[in-house]
């Protein structure tokens, strides 16, 4: 845009230069013109003159050296708005002429002006005037050649706006605000003044494009703009950068001034926009600079308001953060940081360290992930955390995978001739390779220059690629899939859960994230999780791989779960290729022999005040390998309850003082994984209903008991 407005601004002032020499050449003929009528008039043919005179098409006045019009051409007459040649003589054309910053008549412009003058009727027009020297009726007089370029000044002027100021919003551009920046700091300096930048990025404009469209962005940018002119500014600017970027520079004296100032920029970001009959809050990042503390030239003062805005942004925005030089120095860390990067990745500064898979069947040791670590001569070991995140942000993440599945396939190869056979290795895939094929020939040709079977390379892709374009990354994993590459689905569960997508992966495993197996000895909702994600993998034919086992009861559990495969620090952390062959070199790792956890019996509390129907239930349980506890009343059960955990829990609906309901209600809360289990002779819906929903009743037993459907349920519980 600002190409084209330059490119339309030099057309015009090169429309306006030709229309000058035309004017000038004019002159020079219309002048010859007039000195030979001059002179026809100096022996007798005046008439002849004036004849001249009125058919020459540009605007002519013959004035005497003080102003008074003598003559005008129609052409004139019309420029300046008379409507009779007679209104015009006589009146001092000077007087006309209301640009106070130009005097056609002096020394220097007098042979070329452009000037502002008021016409008959009021209204102004920019005029360009040439004014040639002569003489009249034997006085000297000048020549005035009038030509309107209101016109070419209106474009003239329309251009530079455009070129200073934001289109959408009528805010200045970026161009005037360092314009208008550095007049600032020029009379901040000569008075010793204070000048504070603001700049500010819309928290929730992204979601606000995404969700509800480019107009109603528009509207929301638009409503902005308006809201920061109207605020105090007290001869400062607001301005619009681009995208979602704002900034305002006012003069400021003191600390008190820039708080104040920036309460006002939050509160008018907090504001509700209405966008289709719902009221939006967007917020605002603010970060500020000041002047002269934080910089004493427009462009630096304006980089670190920037600097501030994000690590108002990083607080989770609608804040304000004051540029510190620890900031600076941050940043200059970061951009060290990756200078460091873009050189390792191209001068075998990364490494790959490797961590076994282990099937829990056998104790095998029968994959590996590849992990990249950068060995830096500056920096020593760093791990993933330290650069991946800078990787994908600057755009080296594609790199540094391709040089990891190179890596992985030459490591494979060097397994497979040291007489280890062909061990299967993990690498992991950016979702930022999936939007395009290009990964596809890059995973076919590392295969063909290496000649590993495709099965020993698996490809661990995120989850969270369904929120990119699915279509797309499923049509790429396909044609992936179809090279005999296998496939993983990484971090399950922390993501978005797509189970439509999911079904569609072509996936052999399905990696459970770490974050559910540090909880699985503690939290019961993390063990139900793990458990659900093992039954969907083998719904979906996948084997479930847990991540992150640091403990043997993890391990332990997660075998009676049922997962296939573990990775974690309690078999290994990450570790060289040189160290990892003497596991390879094992024919077990793990002895699956001790997580087989010794078997007790499940205990079973039964209570019912009725000692006929324990003695019913105690014959029917005496067959089953159960621990059973017999109790008449909810009060002892309770506080036995308390020490004591169950694998199930038996409950007469009629109890004295509180029915059963009331009871496992309170037992849900104690022992939420027990099985809770209502004896009850109503058929009463409203009853059934209450207990799922108050208690979490999960099985029903009718009176008179079905011995057949008790020893049912008793038999598919584990201690």
């Amino acid at each position: 845009m600002g190409e084209e407005l330059e490119g339309a601004l030099r057309r015009a002032i090169e429309r306006e230069k030709k229309a000058r020499q035309y004017a000038e050449g004019l002159v020079e003929e219309r002048t010859e013109a007039l000195r030979l009528a001059y002179e026809k008039m100096r022996i007798g043919e005046e008439q002849e003159f004036f004849d001249v005179l009125s058919r020459m098409p540009c605007a002519v006045l013959l004035a005497q050296n003080s102003g008074e019009v003598a003559l005008a051409n129609p052409a004139a007459v019309e420029l300046l708005g008379f409507a009779l040649e007679s209104e015009l003589i006589g009146r001092n054309w000077l007087s006309m002429i209301v640009d106070n910053e130009i005097d056609p008549l002096s020394q220097g412009v007098q042979e070329d002006a452009a000037v502002l003058m008021r016409k008959a009727n009021g209204d102004f027009s920019a005029v360009h005037i040439i004014i040639g020297s002569s003489a009249f009726l034997g006085s000297p007089a000048r020549i005035i050649i009038l030509h309107d370029v209101s016109e070419q000044r209106r474009l003239h002027q329309q251009l530079r706006y455009q070129a200073t100021h934001d289109g959408l919003t009528g805010l200045p551009n970026r161009h005037r605000l360092l314009e208008k920046l550095g007049q600032y700091i020029a009379s901040a300096r000569v008075h010793g003044a204070g000048l504070s930048v603001f700049f500010i990025d819309l928290d929730k404009f992204k979601f606000i494009n995404d969700s509800m469209g480019h107009a109603a962005g528009d509207v929301v940018l638009c409503e902005v703009a308006k809201r920061l002119q109207n605020l105090p500014l007290a001869g400062g600017v607001a301005a619009r950068l681009g995208g979602d970027e704002f900034v305002v520079a006012v003069p400021t004296s003191n600390a008190l001034e820039r708080r104040q100032m920036a309460q006002y920029l939050l509160e008018a970001m907090l504001l509700p926009i209405r966008l289709e009959r719902i009221d939006q809050i967007m917020g605002g990042s603010i970060g500020a600079a000041q002047y002269p503390e934080h910089g004493s030239d427009a462009e630096i003062l304006l980089k670190r308001a920037d600097i501030a805005m994000y690590h108002a942004k990083e607080s989770g925005g609608s804040t304000v953060c004051y540029f510190t030089e620890h900031m600076q120095e941050e940043l200059d860390a970061r951009n060290q940081l990756e200078i460091r990067l873009r050189h390792a990745i191209n001068h075998d500064e990364l490494v790959l360290f490797y961590q076994p898979q282990v099937d829990l069947s056998t104790g095998m040791l029968v994959s590996v992930e590849a992990l990249v670590r950068w060995q830096s001569p500056d920096y020593g070991l760093l791990f993933p955390g330290a650069f991946i995140a800078l990787a994908e942000e600057v755009g080296l993440i594609r790199d540094i995978g391709a040089w990891v599945m190179v890596a992985a396939c030459k490591q494979i190869l060097r397994w497979h001739q040291e007489g280890l056979g062909w061990v299967r290795v993990a690498v992991n895939v950016s979702p930022l390779d999936l939007v395009n094929d290009e990964i596809v020939k890059r995973v076919a040709d590392t295969l063909a220059s290496h000649g590993i079977p495709p099965e020993c390379l698996e490809l661990e892709i995120t989850e969270s690629l369904s929120i990119s374009d699915p279509e797309m990354a499923l049509d790429i994993i396909s044609r992936i899939k179809a090279l005999g590459v296998a496939l993983a689905i990484d971090d399950f569960g922390v993501g978005y859960s797509n189970l439509g997508y999911l079904k569609r992966f072509p996936a052999e495993r399905l990696k459970i994230d770490q974050s559910f197996v540090r909880g699985l000895s503690q939290n019961a909702h993390d063990k139900a999780i793990v458990a659900t994600i093992i039954q969907l993998a083998r719904s979906l034919s996948m084997q479930a791989l847990a991540e992150g086992v640091e403990t043997e009861e993890e391990a332990r559990i997660l075998l009676e779960l049922g997962a296939h495969l573990i990775q974690g620090y309690w078999i290994s952390k990450a570790v060289p290729s040189e160290e990892l062959v003497v596991m390879l070199r094992k024919m077990c790792v793990l002895d699956t022999r001790q997580l087989q956890a010794p078997t007790h019996p499940p205990k079973v509390l039964v209570i019912d005040d009725h000692p006929m129907m324990l003695d019913v239930i105690q014959n029917i349980l005496s067959t089953l390998p159960l621990e059973v506890q017999y109790m008449g009343s909810a009060e002892v059960a309770l506080e036995y309850l308390a020490d004591n955990p169950f694998s199930a829990i038996i409950c007469d609906y009629q109890l004295p003082g509180e029915n059963g309901i009331s009871f496992l209600a309170k037992v849900r809360i104690l022992q939420p994984s027990a099985v809770r289990i209502l004896i009850t002779a109503s058929a009463d819906l409203a009853v059934l209903r209450e207990a799922i929903n108050i208690a979490r009743v999960e099985h029903f037993l009718q009176k008179p008991l079905d011995p057949t459907q008790l020893i049912a349920l008793m038999s598919t519980l584990r201690a």
